[in-house]
């Protein structure tokens, strides 16, 4: 969920608790928004029900001690970062430094070091078992991912969007990690005959022939 999806006064809510990392009462909150207690409380029990919010410490005060708020890791990261822009400076410093080639072969070899870590998943699966996993597995990084083709006959991976679409464009060479990460899971040859940062609609990923583990 994006930080824009939230209502308006969520999204003040939220803001105010962003700096006051420490946690706010009802009381503070209610006053820093303009609204009622009640509603303030509404606010905070729907963004605690989503994850967004938990209660922090216990707050002394001159009656009774009152309970504080604070966001939660999950609300932190619905405000907008910089890890494209961080990523693109760091790629095109390690471009620089390395060259092409070289960059290509370390993003290949993350990887294949990211498939060893996922490859029991994989295990006593039958190819087309084995081929599903790996979509589930593109899924879960952001790909909207489908499989064209059987496990036999020229099956393929294709993908509707690319997770660093804007990266591709300038650095080729990441393209070189998703098929390194696909051809390591499936022990395939993996080609990459259409990518959407070179202007085609779709990225695609013809599979090959299965290796002969026992040679």
């Amino acid at each position: 969920m994006d930080i824009k999806e939230v209502g308006s006064r969520q999204y003040q809510l939220l803001s105010r608790l962003l700096h006051h990392k420490s946690g706010l009462t009802i009381n503070q909150l209610s006053s820093t928004l303009k609204i009622s207690r009640t509603a303030t409380q509404q606010h905070v029990t729907s963004l605690e029900f989503k994850g967004f919010v938990e209660k922090g410490h216990t707050a002394k005060t001159a009656g009774r001690p009152v309970q504080t708020y604070k966001l939660t890791d999950p609300g932190l990261h619905l405000f907008p970062k910089q890890y494209a822009w961080f990523s693109e400076l760091l790629l095109g410093e390690m471009k620089h430094e390395l060259g092409s080639g070289r960059l290509e072969t370390v993003l290949r070899k993350l990887g294949e070091e990211t498939a060893q870590g996922l490859l029991f998943r994989l295990q006593g699966k039958s190819p087309d078992d084995q081929l599903d996993e790996v979509i589930r597995i593109m899924a879960e990084l952001g790909y909207e991912a489908s499989l064209t083709g059987t496990a036999l006959k020229s099956p393929a991976i294709q993908a509707c969007n690319c997770v660093y679409h804007d990266l591709a464009q300038n650095f080729n060479e990441v393209c070189a990690f998703d098929v390194a990460l696909i051809s390591s899971l499936l022990k395939r040859s993996v080609v990459h005959q259409d990518c959407m940062a070179k202007g085609d609609p779709v990225c695609s990923f013809e599979i090959g022939a299965q290796e002969n583990l026992d040679s």
